[in-house]
């Protein structure tokens, strides 16, 4: 929980700093190899695909839904920073691998910091550190994932998102996604 604080300490420090970087000289920059700063705020509605652990009489998997929502931070064309947030608005029952007993987990909310890296335009390589928060117990995460980007009018943007979270000691979730992003360019 101590380093997820200091990651939110240092994006609140470092969010301002990072507008100092803006280009005067941008002239007629498409959207791709924009120079500013952007800024993207992500609404997500995805499925978390969950191996079900539990009932060892079946080796099913449990899909529940799951919405997001995103704030990201490109400083540069190819780099930039995140803070995501999911919930999964179900309880279900999974496996803690350190006690080998039941798990409930009813609504768990993710938090997580991550690392931007765009090698492409419209593709982005995510990872990072986080926390899934939930009443009975909190959880550290390190988050996997690529997001497919298709610009649309208006500073607008529609992503794809497949994400890998490795729940430490708990289980572990796949989650696809489709977010509806807004930039805001400097």
């Amino acid at each position: 929980m101590k380093g997820l604080i200091t990651i939110v300490i240092f994006l609140i420090v470092f969010i301002p700093y990072s507008n100092a970087q803006h280009s005067e000289n941008e002239g007629n920059a498409s959207h791709d190899k924009h120079q500013g700063v952007t800024h993207k705020v992500t609404l997500v509605m995805a499925n978390s695909f969950l191996k079900n652990q539990v009932d060892e009489t079946t080796n099913s998997i449990l899909v529940v839904p799951a919405y997001g929502l995103n704030y990201d931070v490109l400083f540069h064309h190819k780099w930039g920073f995140g803070l995501h947030s999911d919930i999964i608005l179900q309880q279900f029952k999974v496996e803690s691998h350190r006690e080998d007993v039941e798990l409930i987990r009813e609504n768990p909310v993710a938090l997580c910091a991550l690392g931007l890296f765009k090698p492409l335009p419209p593709l982005t390589l995510i990872a990072g550190y986080g926390v899934e928060i939930e009443k009975h117990e909190n959880i550290q995460l390190f988050r996997i994932g690529v997001e497919y980007g298709f610009h649309l009018p208006g500073n607008w943007e529609l992503a794809f998102a497949l994400e890998f979270d490795r729940k430490i000691n708990t289980y572990n979730s796949w989650v696809f996604g489709v977010g509806f992003c807004k930039l805001f360019m400097k």
